[in-house]
């Protein structure tokens, strides 16, 4: 059996150099130095650290994973049921901002169409199936913004600010004039 460790000449660290290494001249010869201003330095000058730190900044090896965990720290609530009162209100309001919105529609010639702003607090359900509040919670969301249409017959929705919100998921309405 041939023992390595009897046939080495040199170490490098913990590792032995077998006899005969082909490049043993330029082990022993040990790492360049460069004086500040020969050729080798003024062709390939120094990096900056800026410039440096770029090279060794952490990239996200996989895709996606840290929006992924960082979704984990969502806090989701579950939908709250509207008393009565409050989605008598809610009623009452969409029907006041339907009405507004055809009397704007049939005075639009005129000049004096006066814009609607509403603040709209909604639920929005957790989308992210990797979630444990997936199909159960969601989150309340406030939309402020101008009034575009109220659709109480096909879609059961209001438009505010380009943002579709569909009546059941509606907590509060507020006019700003």
């Amino acid at each position: 059996m041939n023992t390595v460790s009897a046939a080495c000449i040199a170490t490098v660290g913990s590792m032995p150099v077998p006899p005969g290494f082909k490049y043993m001249n330029v082990l022993h010869a040990g790492r360049p130095r460069h004086g500040r201003f020969d050729e080798f330095s003024l062709k390939h000058p120094k990096m900056d650290v800026g410039h440096r730190a770029k090279i060794f900044a952490p990239f996200d090896a996989l895709r996606g994973f840290s929006e992924a965990v960082n979704a984990k720290d969502e806090q989701y609530v579950e939908k709250a049921e509207l008393s009565q009162d409050r989605l008598d209100a809610v009623n009452e309001c969409l029907i006041m901002l339907s009405a507004a919105l055809r009397g704007n529609e049939s005075s639009a010639a005129s000049s004096d169409v006066v814009n609607i702003t509403v603040s709209v607090t909604f639920f929005v359900p957790c989308r992210d199936p990797n979630n444990d509040a997936f199909g159960r919670a969601g989150q309340y969301r406030t939309v402020r913004g101008p009034l575009c249409a109220v659709d109480g017959e096909i879609s059961r929705s209001i438009i505010v600010g380009g943002m579709r919100i569909a009546f059941e998921n509606i907590r509060e309405i507020k006019i700003q004039f």
